[in-house]
């Protein structure tokens, strides 16, 4: 009933807001200036061959707080995994009126930009300073540039919050960031004493723990060239504490009779320096670039039962260099160019492993040191920015040593050497409508592993692979054909080889295999996108990949205690070891399409279709049967946004069907399959026509149904919300879980072989306030 009105509320709302006028003319004001771009481009979008333009108007800028905001709402973009996304193309670097910010990742830094500084977003390609060197420029969407008004700013800008829930809970954030004529200075700073989500049902005297987090990014930009510096440091801890029930596909033994009690403390420490130099002249260029990190993180899991109790306790401390140099020469003209390039780097970790269950006691201690130089030397070709291309020589090496000591026996080391050699040609023709590029190489490796308790082996290989691409344009760039294909060779890791690095977990206990073999792949791509007005655009996307000897995890149900490389195991474990699979394939596959329309029916309606396909084939041993693991996934989503002056909605609906089949492939009668159906639903409006203060509503309910397994989630949260002092200060109270419906928080994950399904207890309704000031003294 509650989507019911949330639909109805929605819709009521688009038929009163239709006959009235909701635009108003671009930013009349930036700071006493006129935005300097024009408003008579395809509304909102201008298109070429190489960037788009999105306009900010006065009215995004009063709906939208930050440049975050104002994007996430706009169905071309979609963040995921911390990266952001357009028209499905990862935008991988952010500037701001034309300066790169090198360490920064797009979605921190959007979430600091206000929106109200801000008078458009350049979408275009970014070539790094080496290729653009020896003029290699890129022609693929790849950076997203915050641009103010006369594409200049000085002065400072920030924000400062606080959120406290009553409990004695609280979460302060700030950041600044300061720009002054051509460097650019920002600092990010959050402290909390959450451990666990604010809603989260733990015992109270767990979760008062202290975490911080300092960031400083330093950008300086000279003639011909740009220093960057960031450093930063973190100290995290996370309390969590649900219910699980384990089952494993094939092995109908395998479900726990009763839930199991599981309680996890973490606690992380890191620091980071990263930095870089470049310098570009009219014959030479060089680049330098370091990096320095160490981390230390700890892990305590404890699980109980009525059969058995178990804990765990992990820690691991991680520390770590690495460096490079490019150095390029122009030869002769804008024709050709030589450039070498090294890199060298170091890593070193220091690893524990604690188990303890009623029976048996497991210490796994471990010291691993991996070191890597790699070198180049290439001579490169640019004839008249139409075909380009280079000769080079790669010289790649790398020793990795594991020393591992189990219980009270005697250390065992294990050693890894990898050589890799490539001697190729990359090649580029380029012309406006046109792109293809290939990169052909004759490879030679050489993969050495050796260990206390197991024969030396070597594993040498050579061969040719490639890595090509087309794109072709037509329509006057508005349809885009992309075409991608390439093989590779993946190389097993130490850990996935050492036979005495053995990991004890609730999950799974796992274990290196000496004889692996390196891993063939060979991928394909094709995408189409068509663009129209108004950024409306229709995108097309398929890919598959070939494994030949694909690393896999296969997987054994102890049915006795063992004792495997010096560990005790007791009966019921569930251990996974690494194998090559025999599958000559192993195909996995995707297809998707989405449509993106705006100015639905009426101004400011948005809409974005997708459909997607995937499946994957991989033949496992499951209790030393061999299985085909075939899976398929389904997924629909739509998502409407309108906005205008005082009211915003938002809905989003998800549906999504997984398959996954196991069949035996001696005993084709013997087959396990789990199916999983999930289904989402979201609303969200927002009303600014209130004088006390501004309300926002919105609700979320999901359902899952699978295998036997059937649950629903349902949640309706209100914001009560003002602004103050000209936008400056802005107190918010939020009510979650408004019905006190949702006492429990539950969830299904499918890992391949195991379905776990697992429930955290909630608090119900709680409240939490924020309070926020924003400051800005800003000269254009």
């Amino acid at each position: 009933m509650k989507v019911v009105f949330f639909l109805f509320f929605f819709f009521s709302f688009l038929k009163f807001s239709h006959g009235q006028e909701s635009f108003d003319s671009l930013s009349r004001h930036f700071l006493g200036r006129k935005d300097t771009l024009q408003n008579h481009v395809l509304d909102t979008v201008h298109v070429n061959n190489k960037y788009r333009t999105i306009i900010v108007d006065s009215l995004k800028r009063k709906n939208f707080s930050s440049a975050f905001d104002l994007l996430k709402n706009d169905p071309n973009f979609k963040f995921e995994d911390d990266g952001v996304y357009y028209q499905g193309k990862l935008l991988t670097t952010i500037k701001i009126n034309g300066q790169v910010f090198n360490f920064t990742s797009p979605v921190e830094l959007l979430k600091m930009f206000p929106s109200s500084i801000l008078s458009s977003f350049n979408l275009g390609p970014y070539t790094d300073p080496l290729n653009k060197f020896w003029g290699n420029e890129n022609r693929v969407i790849n950076s997203i540039d915050l641009r103010t008004p006369n594409g200049r700013i000085i002065g400072l800008l920030g924000n400062i919050s606080t959120k406290y829930n009553f409990k004695s809970k609280y979460d302060f954030t700030g950041n600044t960031i300061y720009f002054r004529n051509n460097t650019t200075t920002l600092l990010d700073l959050n402290l909390n004493n959450n451990a666990w989500n604010w809603g989260a049902d733990i015992d109270g005297k767990l979760d008062k723990v202290l975490n911080n987090k300092v960031t400083v990014h330093n950008t300086i930009k000279f003639k011909n060239g740009d220093l960057a510096l960031k450093s930063g440091y973190t100290t995290n801890n996370k309390l969590s504490k649900d219910y699980y029930t384990d089952s494993l596909a094939v092995l109908e033994d395998s479900k726990n009779d009763t839930n199991i009690e599981r309680e996890q403390k973490s606690f992380n420490r890191s620091f980071f320096i990263n930095s870089t130099l470049n310098q570009v002249f009219d014959k030479f260029y060089f680049d330098v670039t370091f990096g320095l990190q160490k981390d230390r993180f700890k892990i305590r899991n404890s699980n109980k039962s009525i059969a058995s109790d178990f804990l765990s306790n992990d820690s691991s401390t991680v520390e770590g260099y690495n460096g490079g140099i490019n150095v390029g020469y122009k030869l002769y003209k804008n024709k050709v160019f030589l450039v070498s390039s090294t890199s060298i780097g170091q890593n070193k970790s220091i690893n524990e492993n604690n188990y303890q269950n009623d029976s048996i006691y497991n210490r796994v201690f471990s010291r691993i040191s991996n070191g890597f130089v790699q070198s180049r030397i290439s001579l490169k070709f640019n004839l008249d920015k139409v075909f380009l291309g280079d000769l080079y020589y790669n010289l790649n090496r790398s020793n990795a040593v594991s020393l591992n000591k189990i219980n009270s026996a005697e250390a065992i080391g294990s050693k890894q050497r990898n050589e890799i050699q490539n001697i190729g040609t990359t090649f580029r023709w380029s012309k406006p409508n046109i792109d293809f590029n290939t990169n052909i190489y004759y490879e030679k490796s050489s993969n050495r592993f050796e260990s206390g308790s197991y024969q030396k082996s070597t594993y040498r290989n050579h061969s040719v692979l490639h890595t090509s691409s087309l794109v072709i344009r037509s329509l006057k760039s508005r349809l885009s054909n992309a075409f991608t294909f390439n093989k590779i060779v993946v190389y097993p890791t130490l850990s996935q080889r050492d036979p005495a690095n053995v990991t004890l977990s609730d999950n799974y206990s796992s274990i290196g295999n000496p004889y692996l073999k390196n891993q063939s792949v060979f991928n394909f791509g094709w995408s189409a996108n068509y663009q129209m007005k108004n950024a409306d655009n229709v995108n097309l996307s398929y890919s598959t990949s070939l494994n030949r000897n694909k690393i896999i995890e296969n997987l054994s149900l102890l049915k006795n205690d063992t004792t495997i490389s010096g560990v005790n195991f007791i009966k019921g474990i569930r251990l996974l070891s690494y194998a090559n699979s025999k599958n000559a394939s192993s195909q996995n596959s995707n297809l998707a399409l989405t449509y993106v329309k705006n100015n639905l029916f009426i101004p400011n309606l948005s809409l974005q279709n997708g459909l997607s396909y995937s499946t994957s084939i991989t033949d496992r041993y499951i209790d030393n049967e061999n299985f085909a693991d075939k899976s398929a996934s389904y997924a629909v989503n739509i998502n409407t946004f309108y906005y205008r002056d005082g009211f915003s909605a938002n809905i989003l609906y998800n549906i999504s069907l997984s398959n996954n089949r196991f069949t035996s492939i001696e005993q084709s009668q013997i087959s396990s399959t789990f199916r999983t159906l999930s289904q989402t639903v979201s609303t969200t409006a927002r009303l600014n026509y209130f004088a006390l203060f501004n309300l926002e509503v919105s609700n979320s309910y999901n359902v899952v149904n699978s295998s036997g397994i059937s649950f629903e989630n349902n949640r309706t949260d209100v914001t009560l919300s003002q602004k103050y002092f000209k936008g400056k200060i802005e107190t918010s109270l939020n009510i979650f879980d408004l019905f006190n419906q949702m006492r429990q928080n539950k969830a299904l994950k499918n890992d391949f072989l195991l379905r776990r399904e697992s429930r955290t207890n909630l608090i119900g309704r709680y409240f939490l306030l924020n309070i926020a000031y924003k400051f800005q003294n800003l000269k254009s």
